[in-house]
């Protein structure tokens, strides 16, 4: 498919992506009351609400339009896509033929991992409007509109493929995080115990030399005694044996 819009659609240009490979005509989405009213006043002035989705390799861009002016665009590229579902369908009528496409996009990851989506829909049909909803009436550009519904499925199916293996490749990056992460809290605690386990027998070997000295000190104390109590008998013993003597000198002299 030409990158080249249809001159049907050129106002479309200023929004339109890089290196877009398809175009098509989505479904509105949802309004709230005042959306709602606001659009029946502006499509009784002509100014009709239509809503297009562009698709490149790597993106998909939705960009609203109110008559001649954008009131509002969104991306989504493929980066952030944590899934895209797409399958064939047709109008109520059975005439238009149409694609239902389910995207869950990954609005953020918090430090868990744990990922918050929000989930689209769209009904994309071939860009067969033009400005305010008018209908195309050249027949080429018909024809290229009806060949962008097939450029946007060779656009949009290799999306599932990509993102498998991105998400495959997020989920081992992932897992070696947190391997190394078990591994650093699993070291950070051996570390913890080893110097827990070292205070412990510190404290263990302070206690020991404590009662070590302690029951040294207690023996000298019992030593100091026993020595000063058998130095007392030794001195009792010599004096009583210097008695028994002198006593025996006095009797052999007389």
């Amino acid at each position: 498919m030409s990158e080249k819009l249809q001159k049907s659609l050129a106002f479309l240009n200023p929004e339109m992506p890089n290196n877009f490979l398809s175009l098509s005509v989505i479904q509105l989405p949802k309004q709230n009351i005042f959306q709602s009213v606001g659009d029946f006043f502006a499509s009784k002035s002509g100014n009709h609400r239509i809503s297009y989705l562009a698709a490149t390799e790597k993106e998909v861009k939705i960009i609203h339009y109110q008559g001649a002016n954008s009131v509002g665009t969104h991306t989504i590229p493929m980066s952030s896509m944590e899934s895209l579902e797409i399958s064939e369908g047709t109008t109520k009528d059975g005439i238009v033929a149409l694609f239902h496409v389910n995207i869950e996009e990954i609005i953020s990851v918090n430090k868990k991992g744990i990922k918050k989506l929000k989930s689209h829909y769209f009904k994309m049909m071939p860009p067969l409007l033009r400005l305010n909803a008018s209908p195309i009436q050249a027949v080429d550009e018909i024809l290229w509109a009806q060949q962008a519904r097939k450029s946007m499925l060779l656009a949009l199916k290799p999306y599932t493929e990509k993102i498998q293996v991105r998400l495959a490749e997020e989920f081992r990056i992932a897992e070696e995080i947190r391997i190394a992460e078990e591994l650093r809290i699993a070291e950070e605690l051996r570390r913890k115990e080893e110097a827990r386990q070292a205070k412990i027998d510190e404290k263990e070997r302070r206690k020991a030399e404590r009662l070590r000295i302690k029951e040294e000190a207690r023996q000298a104390k019992i030593d100091e005694k026993e020595r000063r109590k058998a130095e007392k008998s030794r001195i009792k013993e010599e004096t009583r044996q210097a008695k028994i003597a002198e006593k025996e000198r006095r009797k052999a002299e007389k």
